[in-house]
């Protein structure tokens, strides 16, 4: 009769044990780290384990009196408010590339249009208290916007790593330039009006 042998952990009996005897046992230890990539602009996640669907709206307001004479619109909205927006980014598997894609100039309802060379963005540390302990804030490069008719994929910009891991947020700042005078109306606003970004974070 065939007796199957039981799983059983490590043991060793000594007999007889005198002063000195040693029974040695073993255990074997193994810790599986799951691959992880965030990307939190805006709005997001308190942590970097969930996703939230939330897409903030920045509006910048020319007074008609400041129309194309060069001087910069501060934005509205944003999570830190005034324009700026929270960039958080984390991955364990090595050096991250960051990027932003455009669909085009943002457009009018009249079909009038504005280059998003016209939309700057200041890189700079997350101010507390809004910063997140474990996560170095600093100037985060924004990706430069594809202004090309077709819009596209921007400049990317790559965060290396320490030791594999990328943990880095910060505080992206959005202005308007100003610089050229344009037909009155309300440019981008909706996606098929090419007013939405969407940015990128890719391991390397």
């Amino acid at each position: 009769m065939f007796v199957p042998m039981l799983a059983r952990a490590d043991s060793t009996f000594v007999s007889p044990a005198t002063t000195g005897s040693v029974a040695p046992a073993h255990l074997d230890f193994v810790i599986v780290v799951n691959p992880a990539l965030f990307l939190r602009v805006s709005t997001g996640a308190a942590n970097n384990a969930a996703s939230n669907g939330t897409i903030d709206t920045l509006t910048f307001d020319v007074p008609s009196a400041n129309v194309g004479d060069g001087s910069e619109i501060s934005g509205t909205g944003g999570d830190l408010t005034a324009g700026a927006a929270t960039i958080r980014v984390y991955g364990n598997s090595g050096s991250l590339s960051l990027n932003s894609t455009t669909t085009g100039p943002l457009t009018s309802a009249a079909g009038d249009t504005i280059p998003w060379s016209q939309i700057s963005v200041t890189a700079s540390a997350l101010p507390r208290p809004n910063n997140t302990a474990g996560f170095t804030s600093g100037a985060v490069p924004h990706p430069a916007f594809n202004t090309a008719p077709a819009g596209g994929d921007g400049a990317a910009t790559t965060l290396e790593s320490v030791n594999k891991v990328v943990r880095v947020e910060g505080r992206w700042t959005y202005t308007y330039l100003n610089a050229n005078s344009v037909p009155a109306g309300t440019y981008g606003a909706t996606a098929a009006r090419n007013g939405r970004v969407t940015y990128t974070a890719t391991q390397l």
